[in-house]
């Protein structure tokens, strides 16, 4: 399109599918496709005139790049990857115009400690040890990063440090070593110099003799490290630091930059101190935080301009690099694309990169933000747009956006105005800028949200130093003097092949793991939670014969954590829809060992004696425990302390003397015990101990040596992953095993089918803007006196023999009785009785009750009922007030085959109510339905008879697979997940968030 008055017109389809579609099936259904644009006339809208000028030097801000974090052990599972996916996956963060081209890379200083998703290691762990900062995978990612792009600049900080330092104060001589060591061995293992170093995420300051003793430190190491502060929550700025950065000159040299997290709006305080001090700038050093889709994608875009406009920052840098998690920990999706199936290696390509790539492929670090009402600013009708240049400007890019996606945090961060409508916008240009632009052709990349990063024809500035356009809501284009940019190496859209990426498979099973593997380094799949676990040989081998090796929790003193909080070490694995399972490893308490260690060079920096003094690795004496945990459901750091929710066998060694153990579902004590003697002797030994959890639907079994310490029956916990505990002391993991659980089912259940074949008593919420992690446990109540249940309608004639409820104990004895009621509604005269049984929910005795593994307890009828086709019939239990739980009606369910589901039903004091909400419903009530033609019960009861039916029809329940991706998920209709599965198992549900509301789950 090259003529004297050029138009280039943007038309964006996005529709509200398109807006929940993400992941890297809607990058390859859309990446061979056109941008949707053409060439128009005026459309009667007014245009804007906005003048791009590059004004006064001295109000022009330097551009210092656009980065990602790589910290909270966001990026733990990428280097786990098969090396050509990994490859892919870094030259889509790193390498320059190919994909999100990342300008910085900030990385977490490990501290053994838990940070968001994880705890990172340190490279320090106690005094006087020779730091290894190869530990982990921070320092890999930098030499991954400075390999595919040597000008990127890098930035490090600390969420904890171990409990060594100051004796348990973080601002003090230590950690100013341990700080430097850091630096010093990343330099001289790796040959980088890290560019900046901050002091504390999301912490308190410290005071100034910190940051002065800590410059000078770094200054005698003979490193190029510039300090930056502040590294807090926008609003938590304390004026004693605003003070003293104003009067004292020596600090503001040492300050390069102050940064605040998701800042949002000005703080007109800390913009107006820096403004008097203009060498140190402003930065938002952690921003974006939200889930990767098309609205976290317009976030991130957003934001980068948004900064700059609004605060004049000139980095922002998004937590987190890449989302490569499991997907049960905190702040699922954070991440520019996700890669969290290594044994797979399966990936996702999200918006995030390309939103990113609109500023980064078309800038440098060392251009120039021309200033905010200059050649930045606000869109008349909603949105931004910056414009940077070369130093000597003969090239420059312009970043239009009106993107409308919700951020987590500060009620989404929108526009002052939000976008609506097409905007014509004509930017006139500055003499300079047009003698850049002249006889050039501007090219121009566009993105929304089904067209990811395109590049559109060509255009050139009319006579008049114009350019004109017409930009609808919600996108972003960057038209530029350079040349080179490239959607994975491709500079058009229908070159762009769809990569290679491997099918998203589950989690392996089943699964063994003898540790065989890079001694001193964590296993593949393997996620710390606290402390940190790595590979280590056990020292019981022969001399001159290969020792054996196994997993060792290495930690011994609780670190200085994030937010004051160290939580005991743990370490987790596995498929996080993992099912029903037979877990065993060997486990023992490692014995204590005392050792003397050379101390460290000061790195020329002249440290006290106190500070090199040799350290034992001997901890004070404490209680000790080894535990082995399966169905975690989930683990939650924020608000709680660190707590897995899953059922958790542990063997303690108290310092009272004895050992004992404990079963515990989440936090709740089930059943706890002393250690046989056998076993006892053994552990004091420092023998290895099996410890074995068998969970099969409801039913918990937990072994010690082989022995039977409990089974007992709990609904709490459907589904997760497993996980090795420990504390803040050496003990050891080997021959781990893991497999599927199968039961054989006899009797009268043999050939009985369940009106409910699924139910789900949690929901994922994965597009949420939230960081509390999926799934959510359905709530139990409590707290009503009437009927619960659900209304449900037979298609086929069925027989029900026995009525049953859910065991959710929670009252007192009185009430743990329920009256179950099967009713049926009649058009003429109302509800009709139909039958009723007593169904207690603890273990009885009694004849007629049956109790299942599913978590079940039915009571049989006195005769087998037949249901009428088409009626519609009522199931529901008596609850009282204060007496044993029930499930909200947020419990989605699938009926057997011939029956449908009309929605919960519920009767008070007004009467019965109904909601028509197909499938879900309260409780959940059940039946047990026989075929029409069935044996008698009589013949049913006889061993004989059911051990024949058992040979003749094995019964076996597949693992569920790993949770799908949000993408897929979301995309599938929720007929087609409830019927994923065909033998009766637990159920998974994906919800938007929109689709629930604080009355449903309340």
């Amino acid at each position: 399109m090259h003529c004297g008055y050029a138009v280039l017109y943007l038309h964006f389809f996005l529709t509200q599918a398109f807006a929940a579609k993400i992941g890297a099936q809607a990058w390859s259904a859309h990446q061979a496709e056109f941008w949707p644009w053409e060439k128009r006339q005026s459309t009667g809208h007014a245009e804007a005139l906005l003048s791009i000028s590059e004004g006064r030097e001295a109000d022009r801000h330097p551009f210092e790049g656009i980065g990602a974090l790589s910290a909270g052990a966001s990026s733990r599972l990428l280097k786990d990857y098969p090396e050509d996916h990994r490859r892919e996956i870094l030259d889509l963060l790193f390498k320059p115009q190919y994909g999100a081209s990342l300008q910085v890379l900030k990385v977490e200083i490990g501290g053994d400690t838990q940070s968001t998703d994880g705890s990172e290691p340190s490279h320090m762990r106690y005094r006087g040890e020779t730091p290894d900062c190869t530990r982990g995978y921070e320092a890999w990612l930098l030499q991954e990063a400075k390999a595919r792009n040597p000008a990127i600049r890098t930035y490090a900080l600390a969420w904890g440090v171990p409990g060594w330092i100051g004796n348990g104060t973080f601002f003090s001589e230590d950690n100013i070593f341990y700080h430097v060591s850091w630096l010093t061995c990343i330099k001289e293992r790796y040959n980088i110099d890290i560019d900046y170093i901050g002091l504390w995420n999301e912490m308190p300051w410290g005071d100034a003799w910190y940051v002065f003793e800590l410059g000078a430190a770094i200054k005698e190491a003979q490193l190029g490290t510039q300090l930056v502060l502040l590294d807090q929550a926008s609003g938590a700025i304390s004026t004693d630091f605003l003070g003293f950065f104003s009067r004292d000159q020596r600090f503001q040299e040492l300050v390069a930059a102050v940064g605040l997290h998701y800042p949002c709006t000005p703080d007109q305080k800390l913009l107006d101190t820096l403004a008097a001090h203009p060498r140190t700038r402003f930065w938002s050093s952690e921003e974006l935080s939200t889930v990767a889709d098309w609205g976290g994608a317009g976030c991130w875009g957003r934001m980068i301009n948004q900064n700059y406009v609004r605060m004049n920052a000139t980095s922002s840098i998004a937590w987190s690099l890449v989302w490569s998690v499991y997907p049960n920990l905190e702040c699922f999706g954070n991440g520019l694309l996700y890669a969290n199936e290594p044994w797979s290696g399966h990936y996702e390509v999200m918006p995030p990169i390309w939103t990113s790539a609109h500023t980064t492929q078309f800038t440098k670090p060392g251009w120039t933000y021309l200033p905010v009402g200059e050649a930045a600013g606000d869109l008349p009708e909603g949105g931004t747009y910056v414009t940077i240049t070369s130093p000597n400007l003969e090239d420059f890019s312009i970043v239009i956006e009106s993107l409308t996606g919700r951020c987590m945090y500060h009620d989404g961060c929108f526009h002052t105005q939000q976008p609506k409508n097409t905007q014509q916008l004509q930017f006139q240009l500055s003499e300079n800028l047009r003698a850049a632009a002249r006889g050039k052709d501007l090219e121009v990349w566009a993105t929304n949200g089904s067209h990811w990063f395109q590049r559109l024809e060509a255009v050139r500035m009319d006579a008049e130093g114009r350019l004109r356009i017409s930009l609808e809501a919600d996108a972003i284009v960057t038209i530029t003097t350079l040349h080179g940019a490239t959607k994975m190496g491709q500079r058009e859209s229908h070159q762009v092949k769809e990569n290679q990426i491997p099918v998203s498979k589950p989690f392996p099973l089943p699964f063994e793991e003898a540790f065989e593997t890079e001694l001193h380094r964590s296993p593949a799949f393997f996620s710390d939670q606290g402390g940190t676990f790595e590979v280590v040989e056990d020292g019981d081998g022969i001399a001159n014969v290969r020792l054996n090796q196994v997993l060792q929790q290495q930690v011994l003193q609780a670190p200085i954590g994030w937010a004051g909080s160290a939580p005991e070490p743990l370490t987790l694995f596995g498929g996080t829809n993992w099912t029903d399972l037979d877990v065993e490893v060997s486990a023992r308490f490692e014995a204590v060992t005392s050792g003397k260690f050379a101390p460290l060079s000061p790195f020329g920096h002249s440290a006290p004696l106190s500070l090199l003094q040799v350290e034992s690795q001997s901890s004070q004496p404490q209680d000790r425990h080894i535990g082995l945990c399966a169905r975690v459901l989930r683990y939650t750091f924020f608000n709680s302390g660190g707590k897995p929710q899953g059922y958790c066998l542990q063997v303690v060694d108290s310092l009272k003397g004895g050992l004992t153990w404990t079963l515990s579902a989440s936090s709740e004590t089930l059943a706890a015990g002393l250690l046989s003697q056998e076993a006892a002797k053994k552990a004091a030994e420092k023998g290895w101990l099996r410890l074995r959890l068998e969970v099969y639907k409801a039913r918990i079994s937990a072994f010690v040596e082989g022995a039977q310490l409990a089974s007992i029956l709990d609904t709490s916990l459907p589904m997760g992953q497993v996980a090795f505990s420990c504390g803040y002391h050496k003990c050891q993991f080997d021959n781990l095993k893991v497999l599927p659980k199968a039961a054989p089912v006899t009797s009268f259940i043999l050939t009985s089918r369940p009106l409910l074949k699924l139910y789900s008593p949690v929901t994922f919420h994965y597009d949420s803007r939230t960081c509390d992690p999926s799934p959510s446990e359905t709530l139990k109540r409590n707290d009503f006196t009437g009927f619960i249940g659900l209304a449900f309608v037979p298609k086929i004639e069925i027989k029900v023999a026995a009525l049953g409820r859910m065991v959710l104990k929670g009252g007192p004895l009185l009430t743990e009785v329920h009256n179950v009621q099967l009713l049926e509604v009649d058009n003429v005269t109302g509800l009709r009785y139909v039958a009723s049984a007593a169904v207690p929910t603890t273990h009885t005795q009694q004849v007629g009750i049956i109790s299942t593994d599913d978590g079940f307890q039915y009571a049989e009828l006195r005769e087998e009922l037949l249901l009428t086709p088409g009626h519609t019939y009522i199931l529901a239990s008596s609850e009282i007030s204060g007496g044993d739980f029930f499930f909200d009606k947020a419990v989605l369910a699938e009926p057997t085959d011939g029956v449908d589901i009309l929605g919960p039903a519920y009767a008070n004091e007004s009467g019965w109510h109904f909601d028509p909400e197909p499938n879900l419903l309260f409780g959940p009530l059940n039946a047990l339905l026989l075929p029409v033609q069935a044996p008698s019960r009589e013949t049913l009861l006889k061993p004989e008879a059911a051990e024949e039916n058992h040979q003749a029809e094995p019964t076996t329940l597949e693992p569920k697979p790993d949770t799908p991706k949000a993408a897929r998920m979301l995309r599938e209709p929720r007929s087609s997940r409830l019927h994923e599965a065909e033998t009766p198992e637990w159920l998974v549900q994906v919800v938007k968030e929109e689709t629930l509301n604080e009355e449903e789950i309340s």
